[in-house]
């Protein structure tokens, strides 16, 4: 996708129809890279330096999602914890995510959770 951002790994049939830069929250840090929605899936793919540094890929389909909405400030320093995150609540656990413009994404991934 970029030199900066590696691409997600998509299957043939698949196409990104939605990407925006985030933080991924993991562990006690935030991961930068690329929130990334397909007619499927949602992926985030780490930028090369997190990446190197431990930075993990992550995925989830669509249809496990249970719920979307909004994360309060916890004071994370390192973990995006300063400011209202994404939050995905899946069948896997729960994600968070640092991201502009919170609610058009809310609004955008509640949609392709409903199509």
């Amino acid at each position: 996708m970029g030199l900066w951002i590696g691409s997600p790994a998509l299957d043939a049939s698949e196409h990104v129809v939605w990407e925006q830069l985030a933080n991924r929250t993991q562990g006690r840090r935030a991961v930068g890279g690329r929130l990334h929605l397909t007619e499927t899936r949602l992926l985030f793919v780490p930028n090369h330096l997190d990446a190197a540094t431990g930075g993990k890929r992550w995925e989830t389909r669509v249809s496990e999602v249970r719920g979307i909405g909004k994360e309060a400030p916890d004071g994370g320093l390192f973990s995006g914890g300063l400011r209202t995150r994404l939050r995905l609540d899946t069948d896997k656990g729960t994600e968070l995510f640092v991201i502009g413009e919170i609610d058009e994404v809310i609004a955008r991934l509640e949609a392709a959770r409903s199509a």
